[in-house]
């Protein structure tokens, strides 16, 4: 629903700015819980991140309804404060949960069903937002009343997470449990935070990681900006459905047996930034005739609508598919499942910094998104080396499923020789 949220355009507001506010302060607050979210997740455990982050989802929806509906300003703002904190334990405990759950094969396809079920929440809720503003020639925000049913549905989060198992007691489908490091202090926790963010694969990815939902800022006031209420309600039905074929095929290429590990890795980050390339060169030159021309509020039924409204199409695809594989290239780093979680919260803390910055620059766009589109370009641009290097160190197998192989065999040779009887004592003859 937070995604269904974004995908109105401006969080649906008449104005995109004070959305913009509210969601570089989620943001902000998402970014500090993850840099620690290694010890409190870890200390906590997944189930119960979950649950602090499920409490929290209902404020997003009730403030943006209250800001709808009464012009109430303060509560966006300071419910922000309070879903941001939530949202990033659940953001560090979902990402480190996935990247352990999959079985070493199948990452590809898991994360990949991850991103999309994402995305189903926002197909849910671009269903529900177009049934409440499909009339055509109005303007403004959308109808109050399509936050109550994203409302709802935030809600139905709390008691499915209750539900989740521990780490500790999950067998993945191939058969193989979940490799546990040793539990250790809080303070040792928080020393690995250090050596977790000045790690080679954290320090390598970095830009990748504040690129990577960087655009979302600056799409969501291109929305809001030049698109009308039943254009936006549309967009967010219809945006979702590309991911879905994009993020299982980039999951099939991830997950090709016959291709190394390595080498899959190659493929996989060539693929994405061609197709990322492609869209925003196409989304710049859209906004320079936009600068030269305004076009006004696009309704559906313009002729500019589909070329206008495309770039946005792809870049909900493109985007998802840039997370699932940094999430996959990450795993295949993973030492154990609180690595996993480590690496996720590093490298989510490095994403919510730069969704921070990106609405934290769209608060002061008044007319053009241009140079929100150029510095996400240049940001993609400056990613790309360091991930070259990165992939090209990336290990053959997995080095917790490695270790997990070798307890296994160790543990099979002494119980073979604890059940081996020693043999009888000979009488010695003089």
């Amino acid at each position: 629903m937070s995604d269904a949220i974004a995908g109105l355009g401006g969080g649906g507001l008449a104005t995109p700015q004070t959305s913009n506010i509210a969601t570089a302060i989620k943001y902000s607050m998402l970014a500090l819980v993850c840099f620690f979210g290694g010890p409190i997740v870890n200390k906590l455990g997944v189930k119960w991140a979950l649950v602090i982050g499920a409490m929290s989802f209902p404020i997003q929806g009730s403030s943006y309804y209250c800001n709808s509906k009464f012009g109430n300003q303060w509560y966006l703002i300071l419910g922000a404060f309070f879903y941001g904190i939530g949202s990033g334990c659940w953001y560090v405990a979902e990402s480190g949960a996935i990247m352990t759950l999959a079985p070493s094969q199948s990452r590809g396809k898991y994360l990949a069903f991850w991103i999309v079920s994402r995305n189903l929440g926002q197909l849910v809720g671009g269903a529900i937002n177009l049934s409440k503003n499909h009339k055509k020639g109005v303007t403004g925000g959308v109808d109050p009343e399509t936050y109550i049913a994203f409302l709802i549905i935030e809600c139905m989060a709390l008691p499915f997470a209750f539900l989740i198992a521990p780490l500790d007691k999950v067998v993945r489908s191939d058969g193989t449990r979940i490799l546990q490091a040793e539990g250790i202090s809080t303070m040792g926790e928080i020393k690995r935070i250090s050596r977790t963010i000045t790690s080679k694969l954290i320090m390598l990815s970095a830009i990748w990681a504040f690129w990577s939902f960087f655009y979302s800022g600056t799409w969501s006031t291109y929305l809001g900006t030049y698109f009308a209420v039943r254009s936006r309600a549309l967009s967010s039905l219809i945006s979702p459905f590309f991911c879905i074929v994009g993020c299982f095929g980039l999951g099939y290429i991830l997950d090709m047996k016959s291709v190394s590990q390595r080498r899959r890795a190659q493929i996989g980050l060539f693929t994405v930034a061609i197709l990322n390339v492609g869209v925003y060169i196409w989304s710049i030159i859209i906004q320079v005739r936009f600068n030269h021309s305004a076009p006004g509020k696009i309704d559906w039924e313009d002729s500019i609508y589909a070329e206008t409204f495309l770039p946005y199409f792809f870049v909900q695809t493109t985007g998802p598919m840039s997370q699932s594989y940094m999430y996959w290239l990450l795993s295949s780093f993973a030492t154990d499942a609180q690595a996993n979680v480590r690496n996720g919260a590093a490298f989510r803390c490095l994403e919510a910094i730069g969704q921070a910055v990106a609405y934290g620059m769209n608060t002061q766009t008044k007319s053009s998104p241009l140079i929100g589109f150029c510095v996400t370009f240049g940001l993609l641009a400056a990613a790309i080396g360091p991930m070259i290097v990165l992939v090209n160190s990336t290990p053959d197998r997995i080095p917790a499923d490695v270790i997990a192989e070798e307890q296994d065999m160790g543990r099979e040779k002494l119980a073979d020789c604890e059940g081996v009887k020693a043999p009888a004592p000979v009488d010695a003859k003089v």
